[in-house]
């Protein structure tokens, strides 16, 4: 992945975006007709290398969207039908009911009086969904063990906040034995309004015991570790138990038991994913009185 970094690909994808001027001010949009040119090098980000790398990485068109986005820090408003017209270009539907639901999806600039620091990182760019109606609830998209073991409600508008910590050392500390990852492009997305809760199922609640719990999704974390895109979410419990899951972006599942290496990303990460309402015990009151 590092060689590929210092080549200049330009990979050119059907998707309506905002120009992004070097002082981070929002161009004239164009139409959605439009391409958006992202080109990959010693100037990117890094959270996408280049197209092949991503496609051999991600299923999901949501995410591959998403990631293509921050990798071009583009600006702009986006519908379900510009995210139908990218799921084409990428060979694969989406696993999220985005026609019967999303009304929009903006990625914009947090104003400069506004911008967030926390642990030496600075918090620029922000996401924003909106869906239809606010509060939507459907099945989980993804499985675990094989099944869709619950529903996902979301409310909105659900904001996120969109932290690049770019390339960290992540420790993993496995039987007493410590070993030391170097973690490319780690993009954390902060969940800062509205909420996003996993509601699992009564039976496999019961079977798994701590494996599967109702939980207040607080942040999702992507990155590159050792030629591999890693994702794992962190969330709070009912009563505020800590939990993380590992996300297989080839397969598009969830897996019960993260590895070491996704613990050690998930803990790591945590500090931008809990930075307001640790607990969850805010979202979860609010979740109740609906």
């Amino acid at each position: 992945m590092n060689a590929r970094r210092f080549k200049t690909i330009i990979l050119t994808l059907i998707i309506a975006s905002s120009a992004v001027a070097d002082d981070g001010a929002v161009g004239d949009r164009p139409d959605s007709s439009t391409f958006l040119s992202v080109q990959y090098g010693s100037t990117g980000y890094g959270l996408v290398p280049d197209e092949a790398a991503l496609r051999e990485q991600v299923i999901e068109p949501l995410f591959a969207f998403v990631f293509l986005i921050v990798e071009a820090d583009s600006l702009g408003t986006w519908t379900a039908d510009d995210l139908a017209t990218f799921a084409d270009h990428w060979g694969h539907e989406s696993a999220f009911p985005l026609a019967d639901h999303l009304e929009s999806l903006t990625r914009e600039v947090i104003p400069e009086d506004a911008v967030l620091n926390h642990r030496g990182a600075r918090c620029r760019r922000r996401w924003v969904v909106r869906l239809r109606p606010p509060l939507a609830e459907f099945p989980l998209p993804f499985s675990i063990l094989g099944y869709h073991p619950g529903s996902l409600s979301i409310m909105t508008p659900l904001v996120l906040n969109e932290w690049q910590l770019g390339t960290r050392t992540i420790h993993v500390t496995v039987e007493g034995k410590t070993r030391q990852y170097t973690a490319d492009a780690i993009t954390v997305w902060q969940a800062a309004g509205g909420w996003l809760i996993l509601d699992v199922d009564g039976w496999l609640d019961r079977i798994l015991g701590k494996g599967a719990d109702d939980s207040v999704i607080q942040g999702f974390t992507a990155c590159w570790l050792e030629g591999e895109m890693v994702g794992v979410g962190n969330s709070a419990g009912r009563k505020g138990r800590r939990i993380y899951g590992e996300f297989d972006f080839r397969t598009g599942e969830i897996e019960n038991h993260g590895r070491p290496i996704a613990r050690g990303l998930a803990n790591y990460s945590s500090g931008w994913s809990r930075i307001t309402d640790p607990e969850g015990a805010a979202t979860w009151r609010a979740y109740e009185d609906r």
